[in-house]
């Protein structure tokens, strides 16, 4: 018995229907879903803030306090970022020889820190036309939101930190040492060109970078890519406990400093 033309593409469809739909199953299986959140805090902002801190630290000769069993006192030496100041603040003081007690009475000098700016600012910059939103006037006249048209955009994030110390006798009151006040900045800018972008570039980056990709400056195309080093003179905390300064002749006779 023959079948007819008709039943035979019919049946050629179906074929060809559930071969499609087994395809389309078997990448259905494959999919998957990404859970993501975010902090309270960006991780730009506390970039800016802890590299500012870090450059302002990085200032501060505690070298006349070396071998002086002191006490820090950082009861005025608050911020947003309480546990990474007073870590680094030990941090940096052990690495140059102060000697920290853990009680006041233990120690012979009370060297008490205190914080007088940490925080963060930005500017916007546009060319073009920003968003607009079109009131209702009159009938007839579309109303709503015009969206931002920019040709160039840039995005520009500060971060300050201020600190200074001093230190006192504990027996006499006498004041001993004071460092000076330290003031720092870091900055991240974002820069989008005809709608292209962001091009990440600041000083929290080792150099520019676009979509995670890291690009090369002037000095790389010129001599190859850099080392990472820093520039000679900029010392962070990290710097200072890798490589303490050299004790200073003033800081080798304590007795000087004694009241």
């Amino acid at each position: 018995m023959k079948t007819s033309a008709p039943q035979g593409r019919s049946r050629l469809r179906s074929s060809r229907l559930a071969a499609c739909c087994a395809v389309l199953a078997a990448f259905a299986t494959g999919c998957g879903t990404v859970k993501t959140s975010h902090t309270a805090r960006t991780g730009t902002e506390q970039l800016l803030l802890t590299d500012a801190w870090d450059q302002a630290l990085a200032k501060i000769d505690f070298r006349p306090l070396t071998g002086v069993p002191v006490f820090l006192d950082t009861a005025n030496a608050t911020a947003l970022d309480q546990g990474w100041i007073v870590s680094s603040l030990r941090q940096a003081m052990l690495a140059q020889g102060v000697l920290l007690r853990t009680t006041a009475e233990q120690a012979q000098w009370i060297v008490e820190a205190r914080v007088g700016a940490y925080g963060t600012d930005s500017s916007d910059w546009l060319l073009g036309l920003s968003q607009t939103t079109i009131p209702p006037t009159f009938s007839g006249v579309p109303t709503g939101t015009l969206p931002e048209i920019a040709l160039a955009k840039k995005t520009d994030q500060i971060g300050v930190a201020k600190l200074a110390l001093f230190a006192y006798d504990r027996t006499s009151g006498q004041l001993v040492w004071t460092s000076g006040t330290a003031q720092a900045g870091s900055n991240a800018k974002d820069v989008f060109i005809g709608g292209i972008g962001p091009i990440k570039s600041g000083s929290i980056y080792r150099r520019p970078e676009f979509m995670g990709v890291e690009l090369p400056t002037p000095s790389d195309l010129a001599s190859g890519f850099a080392t990472g080093e820093k520039e000679a003179g900029s010392r962070t905390a990290e710097d200072v406990a890798a490589s303490p300064l050299a004790p200073s002749a003033a800081a080798a006779d304590i007795e000087s400093f004694a009241p």
